[in-house]
Protein backbone atom coordinates (compact mmCIF):
# COMPACT_ATOMS: atom_id res chain seq x y z
CA UNK A 1 0.00 0.00 0.00
CA UNK A 2 1.48 3.79 -0.68
CA UNK A 3 2.09 5.93 1.88
CA UNK A 4 -0.21 8.83 2.26
CA UNK A 5 2.07 10.99 0.57
CA UNK A 6 3.05 8.84 -2.11
CA UNK A 7 -1.08 8.20 -2.72
CA UNK A 8 -1.62 11.86 -2.80
CA UNK A 9 1.07 12.00 -6.05
CA UNK A 10 -0.25 9.48 -7.92
CA UNK A 11 -2.74 10.15 -11.19
CA UNK A 12 -6.72 10.81 -10.24
CA UNK A 13 -9.28 9.06 -12.32
CA UNK A 14 -13.27 9.73 -12.13
CA UNK A 15 -14.65 6.79 -13.40
CA UNK A 16 -18.35 7.22 -14.24
CA UNK A 17 -20.69 4.51 -13.11
CA UNK A 18 -24.08 4.17 -14.98
CA UNK A 19 -25.74 1.27 -13.66
CA UNK A 20 -30.04 0.16 -14.01
CA UNK A 21 -30.74 -3.51 -12.34
CA UNK A 22 -26.98 -4.57 -11.92
CA UNK A 23 -26.90 -5.61 -8.57
CA UNK A 24 -26.28 -9.17 -9.14
CA UNK A 25 -22.96 -8.13 -11.11
CA UNK A 26 -22.17 -4.57 -9.48
CA UNK A 27 -20.23 -5.88 -5.96
CA UNK A 28 -17.13 -7.59 -8.56
CA UNK A 29 -17.23 -4.96 -10.88
CA UNK A 30 -17.03 -1.85 -8.10
CA UNK A 31 -14.62 -4.14 -6.92
CA UNK A 32 -12.35 -4.09 -9.39
CA UNK A 33 -12.42 -0.25 -10.16
CA UNK A 34 -11.59 0.41 -6.56
CA UNK A 35 -8.85 -2.45 -6.42
CA UNK A 36 -6.88 -0.40 -9.14
CA UNK A 37 -3.40 -0.09 -8.42
CA UNK A 38 -1.42 3.00 -9.51
CA UNK A 39 -3.99 5.96 -9.38
CA UNK A 40 -6.33 7.44 -7.11
CA UNK A 41 -10.11 6.33 -7.69
CA UNK A 42 -12.96 7.82 -7.29
CA UNK A 43 -16.18 6.95 -8.58
CA UNK A 44 -19.84 8.74 -9.28
CA UNK A 45 -22.66 6.52 -9.73
CA UNK A 46 -25.78 7.23 -11.56
CA UNK A 47 -28.63 5.00 -11.27
CA UNK A 48 -31.21 4.64 -14.16
CA UNK A 49 -34.44 3.90 -11.68
CA UNK A 50 -33.63 0.51 -11.32
CA UNK A 51 -35.88 -2.00 -9.83
CA UNK A 52 -33.54 -4.43 -8.09
CA UNK A 53 -32.27 -2.63 -4.97
CA UNK A 54 -29.54 -1.48 -6.98
CA UNK A 55 -29.30 1.99 -5.78
CA UNK A 56 -29.53 1.13 -2.52
CA UNK A 57 -26.40 -1.03 -2.61
CA UNK A 58 -24.86 1.80 -4.15
CA UNK A 59 -25.48 4.35 -1.25
CA UNK A 60 -24.51 1.30 1.17
CA UNK A 61 -21.27 1.51 -0.60
CA UNK A 62 -20.91 5.20 -0.60
CA UNK A 63 -21.49 4.87 3.01
CA UNK A 64 -18.99 2.24 3.56
CA UNK A 65 -16.28 3.94 0.89
CA UNK A 66 -15.54 7.69 1.03
CA UNK A 67 -14.54 7.09 -2.87
CA UNK A 68 -17.53 6.23 -4.14
CA UNK A 69 -20.34 9.09 -4.44
CA UNK A 70 -24.40 8.23 -6.22
CA UNK A 71 -25.77 11.39 -7.68
CA UNK A 72 -29.38 11.87 -6.21
CA UNK A 73 -32.11 10.35 -8.72
CA UNK A 74 -33.49 12.08 -12.19
CA UNK A 75 -35.94 9.74 -12.90
CA UNK A 76 -35.82 7.48 -16.20
CA UNK A 77 -32.75 8.48 -18.57
CA UNK A 78 -34.59 5.87 -21.22
CA UNK A 79 -31.45 3.79 -22.11
CA UNK A 80 -27.63 3.32 -21.05
CA UNK A 81 -26.44 6.40 -23.25
CA UNK A 82 -28.82 8.84 -22.17
CA UNK A 83 -27.32 7.93 -18.52
CA UNK A 84 -24.19 8.55 -19.37
CA UNK A 85 -24.56 11.88 -20.99
CA UNK A 86 -26.28 12.76 -17.70
CA UNK A 87 -23.10 12.10 -16.32
CA UNK A 88 -20.66 13.25 -18.58
CA UNK A 89 -22.51 16.59 -18.05
CA UNK A 90 -22.86 16.83 -14.60
CA UNK A 91 -19.30 15.67 -13.46
CA UNK A 92 -15.78 17.01 -14.20
CA UNK A 93 -12.52 15.52 -14.11
CA UNK A 94 -9.58 17.28 -11.79
CA UNK A 95 -7.57 19.66 -13.78
CA UNK A 96 -4.39 17.25 -13.72
CA UNK A 97 -6.40 13.81 -13.78
CA UNK A 98 -8.79 11.98 -15.81
CA UNK A 99 -12.11 10.59 -16.81
CA UNK A 100 -13.30 7.16 -17.52
CA UNK A 101 -16.41 5.25 -17.89
CA UNK A 102 -17.67 2.01 -16.91
CA UNK A 103 -20.40 -0.26 -17.30
CA UNK A 104 -22.05 -2.55 -14.63
CA UNK A 105 -21.14 -5.86 -15.24
CA UNK A 106 -17.62 -6.29 -16.25
CA UNK A 107 -13.98 -6.88 -14.66
CA UNK A 108 -11.30 -4.41 -14.73
CA UNK A 109 -7.80 -6.12 -14.05
CA UNK A 110 -5.57 -4.16 -11.22
CA UNK A 111 -3.46 -2.20 -13.84
CA UNK A 112 -6.33 -1.28 -16.53
CA UNK A 113 -6.10 2.48 -15.20
CA UNK A 114 -2.75 3.01 -14.59
CA UNK A 115 -1.50 1.67 -18.23
CA UNK A 116 -3.78 4.26 -20.07
CA UNK A 117 -3.35 7.32 -18.18
CA UNK A 118 0.80 6.07 -18.70
CA UNK A 119 0.07 5.72 -22.28
CA UNK A 120 -2.35 8.85 -22.70
CA UNK A 121 1.09 10.89 -21.26
CA UNK A 122 3.77 9.10 -23.38
CA UNK A 123 2.04 9.27 -26.36
CA UNK A 124 -0.10 12.93 -25.63
CA UNK A 125 -3.29 11.39 -26.63
CA UNK A 126 -6.67 13.08 -25.22
CA UNK A 127 -8.59 9.80 -25.67
CA UNK A 128 -7.76 6.35 -25.17
CA UNK A 129 -9.86 2.61 -25.72
CA UNK A 130 -8.47 -1.11 -25.97
CA UNK A 131 -9.18 -4.73 -26.83
CA UNK A 132 -11.32 -6.70 -24.30
CA UNK A 133 -11.76 -10.09 -23.62
CA UNK A 134 -15.38 -11.53 -23.84
CA UNK A 135 -16.14 -14.20 -21.20
CA UNK A 136 -19.39 -16.12 -21.23
CA UNK A 137 -21.50 -18.14 -18.54
CA UNK A 138 -20.06 -21.40 -19.73
CA UNK A 139 -16.08 -20.41 -19.22
CA UNK A 140 -15.14 -19.59 -22.84
CA UNK A 141 -13.04 -17.24 -23.40
CA UNK A 142 -12.49 -14.28 -26.55
CA UNK A 143 -9.96 -11.52 -27.08
CA UNK A 144 -11.81 -8.94 -28.84
CA UNK A 145 -9.31 -6.99 -31.46
CA UNK A 146 -10.23 -3.13 -31.63
CA UNK A 147 -6.75 -2.07 -32.54
CA UNK A 148 -6.73 -1.95 -36.13
CA UNK A 149 -5.13 0.91 -37.86
CA UNK A 150 -7.69 3.88 -37.42
CA UNK A 151 -8.72 5.58 -40.83
CA UNK A 152 -9.16 9.02 -41.66
CA UNK A 153 -13.16 8.69 -41.40
CA UNK A 154 -13.94 4.97 -39.62
CA UNK A 155 -15.31 7.53 -36.77
CA UNK A 156 -18.22 8.19 -38.34
CA UNK A 157 -19.05 3.67 -38.38
CA UNK A 158 -17.63 2.57 -35.48
CA UNK A 159 -16.53 3.07 -32.17
CA UNK A 160 -12.62 2.10 -30.83
CA UNK A 161 -13.92 0.02 -28.36
CA UNK A 162 -16.54 -0.46 -25.49
CA UNK A 163 -16.80 2.82 -23.58
CA UNK A 164 -15.76 0.45 -20.49
CA UNK A 165 -11.95 0.71 -21.87
CA UNK A 166 -12.49 5.06 -22.28
CA UNK A 167 -10.13 7.23 -20.31
CA UNK A 168 -10.35 11.14 -21.40
CA UNK A 169 -8.35 13.77 -20.58
CA UNK A 170 -9.96 17.05 -18.80
CA UNK A 171 -9.69 19.04 -22.86
CA UNK A 172 -11.62 16.18 -24.49
CA UNK A 173 -13.99 15.35 -21.32
CA UNK A 174 -15.46 19.38 -21.67
CA UNK A 175 -15.41 19.50 -25.37
CA UNK A 176 -18.17 16.28 -25.17
CA UNK A 177 -19.91 17.95 -22.23
CA UNK A 178 -20.09 21.20 -24.25
CA UNK A 179 -21.63 19.71 -26.88
CA UNK A 180 -23.67 17.44 -24.68
CA UNK A 181 -25.33 20.58 -23.19
CA UNK A 182 -25.52 22.72 -26.63
CA UNK A 183 -29.20 22.48 -27.84
CA UNK A 184 -28.00 23.14 -31.43
CA UNK A 185 -25.27 20.00 -31.46
CA UNK A 186 -27.24 16.66 -31.95
CA UNK A 187 -25.07 14.77 -30.07
CA UNK A 188 -27.83 13.80 -27.42
CA UNK A 189 -29.53 11.80 -30.78
CA UNK A 190 -26.34 9.07 -30.77
CA UNK A 191 -27.47 5.56 -29.81
CA UNK A 192 -24.11 5.00 -27.96
CA UNK A 193 -22.31 7.12 -25.99
CA UNK A 194 -19.06 5.41 -27.28
CA UNK A 195 -19.21 6.09 -31.05
CA UNK A 196 -19.86 10.16 -30.05
CA UNK A 197 -16.95 10.47 -28.10
CA UNK A 198 -14.82 9.31 -30.31
CA UNK A 199 -16.44 11.12 -33.41
CA UNK A 200 -16.01 14.51 -31.34
CA UNK A 201 -12.47 13.86 -30.47
CA UNK A 202 -11.57 12.72 -34.31
CA UNK A 203 -13.65 15.28 -35.35
CA UNK A 204 -11.92 17.44 -33.07
CA UNK A 205 -8.47 16.70 -34.52
CA UNK A 206 -7.79 15.20 -31.33
CA UNK A 207 -5.24 12.26 -30.80
CA UNK A 208 -7.17 8.76 -29.83
CA UNK A 209 -5.27 5.96 -28.93
CA UNK A 210 -6.47 2.24 -29.46
CA UNK A 211 -4.62 0.07 -26.88
CA UNK A 212 -4.10 -3.78 -28.42
CA UNK A 213 -3.49 -4.97 -24.74
CA UNK A 214 -6.73 -6.40 -23.04
CA UNK A 215 -7.43 -4.93 -19.69
CA UNK A 216 -11.10 -5.50 -19.10
CA UNK A 217 -13.06 -9.40 -18.69
CA UNK A 218 -16.65 -7.90 -20.52
CA UNK A 219 -19.34 -10.55 -19.27
CA UNK A 220 -21.66 -11.95 -21.99
CA UNK A 221 -25.13 -12.28 -21.22
CA UNK A 222 -28.70 -11.57 -22.14
CA UNK A 223 -29.07 -8.34 -20.91
CA UNK A 224 -26.44 -7.03 -22.75
CA UNK A 225 -27.34 -3.89 -25.01
CA UNK A 226 -24.89 -5.04 -28.07
CA UNK A 227 -22.36 -7.70 -26.51
CA UNK A 228 -19.07 -8.39 -28.04
CA UNK A 229 -20.28 -8.27 -31.59
CA UNK A 230 -19.29 -11.65 -32.01
CA UNK A 231 -21.26 -14.80 -32.94
CA UNK A 232 -24.18 -15.71 -35.45
CA UNK A 233 -26.59 -13.84 -33.46
CA UNK A 234 -25.14 -10.76 -33.39
CA UNK A 235 -24.04 -10.77 -37.15
CA UNK A 236 -27.80 -11.56 -37.66
CA UNK A 237 -28.95 -8.01 -35.55
CA UNK A 238 -26.53 -5.72 -37.16
CA UNK A 239 -27.57 -7.18 -40.49
CA UNK A 240 -31.10 -6.13 -39.15
CA UNK A 241 -29.91 -2.40 -38.65
CA UNK A 242 -28.05 -2.40 -41.60
CA UNK A 243 -31.17 -3.31 -43.54
CA UNK A 244 -33.24 -0.18 -41.40
CA UNK A 245 -30.54 1.89 -42.29
CA UNK A 246 -29.80 2.84 -38.26
CA UNK A 247 -25.85 2.40 -39.01
CA UNK A 248 -26.42 4.97 -41.68
CA UNK A 249 -28.24 7.57 -39.81
CA UNK A 250 -26.32 6.79 -36.66
CA UNK A 251 -23.10 8.11 -39.10
CA UNK A 252 -24.68 11.16 -40.46
CA UNK A 253 -25.46 11.86 -36.63
CA UNK A 254 -22.04 11.47 -36.04
CA UNK A 255 -20.66 13.54 -38.77
CA UNK A 256 -22.87 16.31 -37.90
CA UNK A 257 -21.65 16.04 -34.08
CA UNK A 258 -18.01 16.26 -35.78
CA UNK A 259 -18.48 19.13 -37.66
CA UNK A 260 -19.81 21.31 -35.22
CA UNK A 261 -16.24 21.03 -33.48
CA UNK A 262 -14.73 20.14 -36.62
CA UNK A 263 -11.30 22.32 -36.78
CA UNK A 264 -11.09 24.61 -40.59
CA UNK A 265 -8.31 22.17 -42.05
CA UNK A 266 -10.91 18.65 -41.27
CA UNK A 267 -14.45 20.86 -42.63
CA UNK A 268 -14.23 19.84 -46.49
CA UNK A 269 -13.56 16.45 -46.14
CA UNK A 270 -15.92 15.76 -43.68
CA UNK A 271 -19.07 17.68 -44.89
CA UNK A 272 -18.51 15.91 -48.49
CA UNK A 273 -18.48 12.76 -46.49
CA UNK A 274 -21.98 13.96 -45.12
CA UNK A 275 -23.11 15.01 -48.22
CA UNK A 276 -22.49 11.39 -49.37
CA UNK A 277 -23.82 9.74 -46.57
CA UNK A 278 -26.88 11.85 -47.22
CA UNK A 279 -27.16 11.59 -50.30
CA UNK A 280 -29.78 8.58 -52.09
CA UNK A 281 -28.51 8.75 -55.57
CA UNK A 282 -26.63 6.08 -57.45
CA UNK A 283 -23.80 8.77 -58.01
CA UNK A 284 -23.64 9.34 -54.30
CA UNK A 285 -24.08 5.93 -53.35
CA UNK A 286 -20.89 5.14 -55.70
CA UNK A 287 -18.83 7.63 -54.39
CA UNK A 288 -19.38 6.41 -51.11
CA UNK A 289 -18.56 2.71 -51.32
CA UNK A 290 -15.27 4.24 -53.33
CA UNK A 291 -14.73 5.58 -49.87
CA UNK A 292 -15.14 2.28 -47.82
CA UNK A 293 -11.39 1.78 -47.38
CA UNK A 294 -11.77 5.22 -44.95
CA UNK A 295 -14.68 4.12 -42.55
CA UNK A 296 -13.38 0.63 -41.11
CA UNK A 297 -10.38 0.09 -39.95
CA UNK A 298 -10.31 -3.62 -40.33
CA UNK A 299 -9.60 -4.48 -44.21
CA UNK A 300 -12.71 -7.04 -43.65
CA UNK A 301 -14.98 -4.71 -42.41
CA UNK A 302 -14.05 -1.75 -45.23
CA UNK A 303 -14.54 -4.56 -48.55
CA UNK A 304 -17.81 -5.85 -46.49
CA UNK A 305 -19.47 -2.20 -46.25
CA UNK A 306 -18.11 -1.31 -49.61
CA UNK A 307 -20.45 -4.45 -50.91
CA UNK A 308 -23.69 -3.16 -48.96
CA UNK A 309 -23.04 0.05 -49.98
CA UNK A 310 -22.66 -0.40 -53.84
CA UNK A 311 -25.59 -2.05 -53.42
CA UNK A 312 -28.10 -0.01 -51.59
CA UNK A 313 -28.39 -2.20 -48.44
CA UNK A 314 -26.07 -0.31 -46.32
Amino acid sequence: MPSPAEALALPEVVVLLATYNGKRWLPEQLASILDQEGVRVRVVALDDESTDGTRDWLVEQATADSRVTVLPSMGSSGGSAPNFYRLATLVTPPAEGYLAFSDQDDLWLPGKLARHVRLLREGGHDGISGNITAFSPTGSRTLIRKNFPQRRFDYLTESPGPGSTFVLTPRLAALVAAQLTDDASPARTADFHDSLIYALARGAGLSWHIDGQSTLDYRQHDDNVMGSNTGIGSALERFRLIRTRWHRNQAIIHARAALRVAPPEHREGLEGMLALLEGRGIRARWALARRSGQMRRRVRDQRIIGLLIAIGVW
